[in-house]
């Protein structure tokens, strides 16, 4: 009997042992397997750099004068820059804009603007050729230009 039962364990082992070696052969024989990078070949490829033709450089440099010519702005003050953002895209009477000009000014214990100085300072940014004004009746309307309403975005 325990002959039988030393046999069988054994037996056992050895079906065990042979499990192992088998699950080890399988996950070396994975290892050996080539790898993607072996099995490419790589080549040298040239690479010749394109010229620029002498009708693009003349386009780019003109394109390059337009842009520079519309997006240069003249420096302008607080008062202006206040001024062209009280708009937001109206047109509006001088009381209006006194109103919302001021409006900001007086809770910040600033002077508020009166009528010659707003007219001053509308009269320099429809020189700057961010403004415009149009006669409505007896008074002017004033509304922002393109280049008024690109510069308050």
């Amino acid at each position: 009997m325990e002959d039988e039962k030393d046999t069988e364990s054994s037996r056992k082992e050895q079906d065990e042992k042979e499990k192992i070696r088998e699950y080890i052969a399988k996950a070396v024989e994975g290892k050996n397997k080539a790898v993607a990078k072996d099995l490419v070949q790589l080549s040298h490829v040239e690479v010749k750099k394109q010229e620029v033709s002498q009708e693009t450089l003349n386009l780019a440099q003109t394109l390059r004068d337009q842009f520079i010519e519309h997006d240069k702005f003249e420096i302008l003050s607080n008062d202006e820059i206040t001024l062209l953002e009280s708009f937001s895209g109206k047109r509006l009477f001088l009381t209006r804009i006194a109103i919302v000009v001021n409006q900001s000014r007086v809770p910040l214990g600033i002077e508020p603007l009166k009528k010659a100085e707003l007219e001053k300072i509308l009269e320099s940014l429809i020189s700057k050729g961010y403004v415009k004004a149009e006669k409505v009746g007896d008074n002017e309307v004033y509304f922002l230009t393109e280049r008024g309403n690109y510069r308050v975005q």
